[in-house]
């Protein structure tokens, strides 16, 4: 397997792993016994959410960014070079 296949497969099993979450989170008032308030629920559910989804973005962040990174090392050209070794002479200052 490829560096880019295993960074692929982690992306989408964060991603996967995060949508399974969001969806038991969302639907536990439905299915559970216990009567669940659901105002503070939502505020439970928005706060968590929250703290989770940032941590999911930079877990993708890092590895989209590291592929990037690769993909652009080997692009890279080295900078152009002066072949002509003569100054270039400053404009004469013009008399008014």
């Amino acid at each position: 397997m490829s560096t880019r296949t295993i960074r692929a497969v982690i992306a989408l099993l964060t991603v996967g792993v995060f949508m399974l979450i969001t969806a038991i989170m969302a639907l536990f008032p439905l299915f559970s016994e216990t009567t669940v308030p659901l105002n503070d629920y939502a505020d439970f559910f928005a706060k968590t959410a929250s703290v989770y989804t940032g941590i999911i973005g930079v877990i993708i962040g890092y590895y989209f960014g590291r592929s990037l990174d690769n993909s652009e090392r080997g692009e890279r050209k080295p900078p152009t070079t002066i072949t002509d070794p003569t100054p270039l002479r400053p404009a004469e200052p013009q008399d008014r």
